[in-house]
């Protein structure tokens, strides 16, 4: 058995050290017998490109609310911050209203106004509650189903504001039990549905399902994540005078500030706020006839990640959900290489 296993290992061990010498000579590197597998085996870290990419990836926390949080990562390659940006936003299952069955609806509202809007109302749920939870479960014992019954008295003589609040868990299915520890209800409690008149009413049953983003934007646990790469402003020289004033003015995010020079008495301009930057060049575009004294470009190895929650979950652990993701479909690719070509 281990012969068989050393050797299978030792042949897709060389399947993809070919496939990788290949691509180099392709596009004119003269590397000759490059092995990653190799370095890996004898545990040498020097020219690895694997190991030396986990050792300096770093993330810092620079800003963390219950539903925004702002990340800086160092040495994180762009396709893998695009690929956990598309993670976070279509692949993160979450609950929300997939059905709404009306028996009573006597509002100004037609029904597929109000079931639009219904389904839109973000759902929070547990963790453990979520993971019992089948993807897309069509049995109404699996369910789960939010009781939405209003009515407004013809007494009042005035209209009745109804807010996301009044959704209420009904009382029945396997995971009534479970309610009491990982309540479900509505995110944001004054999240505006309808309103009603005097003697009208409504009575309908909501029925969610479990989902990812892909499927509808509703199931996104995000409102928006997106990363950008760091600008560099450099300024060659000194910018001085009314040159600095201008250049500072219009400016629209304020990335500079003049300052006034003590012992010539002028104004020079300096760089305050670099990470404000939108590389818009509008400093760029003022000319005083002599050559332009800044430079402007990207830190391609420092990246800010923006994740925005709409409060199913904290983005923490959206974050640490969006990872665990990436990670089981790297390991998933390996397992199906390894086992098309150990197979040969």
């Amino acid at each position: 058995m281990k012969k068989n296993k050393s050797c299978k290992w030792n042949l897709a061990r060389r399947f993809v050290s070919h496939k990788l010498n290949t691509l180099l000579d392709y596009f004119g590197f003269k590397k000759k017998n490059y092995n990653c597998f190799e370095k890996i085996i004898n545990e040498v870290p020097v020219n690895n490109f694997l190991i030396d990419y986990r050792q300096n990836l770093t993330f810092t926390i620079l800003r963390s609310t219950r539903d925004e949080m702002v990340i800086e990562s160092y040495e994180l390659s762009l396709p893998h911050a695009n690929s956990l940006r598309r993670i976070l936003l279509g692949e993160i299952r979450t609950i929300a209203i997939e059905k709404v069955f009306f028996f009573h609806n006597s509002t100004i509202l037609n029904d597929e106004n109000i079931a639009h809007r219904l389904g839109l109302v973000p759902v929070s749920i547990g963790s453990e509650f979520l993971a019992k939870v089948k993807v897309g479960a069509h049995s109404k014992i699996e369910k789960i189903i939010l009781e939405f019954k209003i009515k407004n008295p013809q007494e009042s003589f005035k209209k009745m504001a109804i807010y996301s609040k009044s959704l209420k868990l009904k009382n029945y299915g396997l995971f009534l039990s479970m309610n009491k520890n990982s309540p479900v209800t509505p995110v944001f409690r004054d999240i505006l549905i309808l309103k009603l008149n005097p003697g009208q009413k409504i009575k309908c049953e909501c029925h969610c399902i479990v989902d990812s983003g892909s499927k509808h934007a509703k199931f996104s646990p995000v409102g928006t994540a997106f990363y950008r790469i760091s600008p560099r402003i450099k300024i060659v020289g000194e910018i001085l005078g009314n040159y600095a004033e201008k250049i500072n003015e219009i400016c629209p995010v304020k990335v500079f500030n003049v300052k006034e020079k003590s012992k010539k008495y002028t104004n020079v301009l300096g760089v305050a706020y670099p990470k404000f930057c939108t590389l818009c060049k509008e400093c760029l575009k003022i000319d005083d006839g002599a050559h332009r004294p800044i430079r402007i470009s990207r830190v391609k190895h420092k990246i800010s990640f923006i994740i925005e929650s709409t409060g199913v979950a904290s983005p923490e652990i959206l974050f640490h959900r969006a990872i665990s993701l990436l990670v089981g479909k790297c390991n998933r690719s390996l397992s199906i290489l390894f086992k098309s070509y150990c197979s040969l």
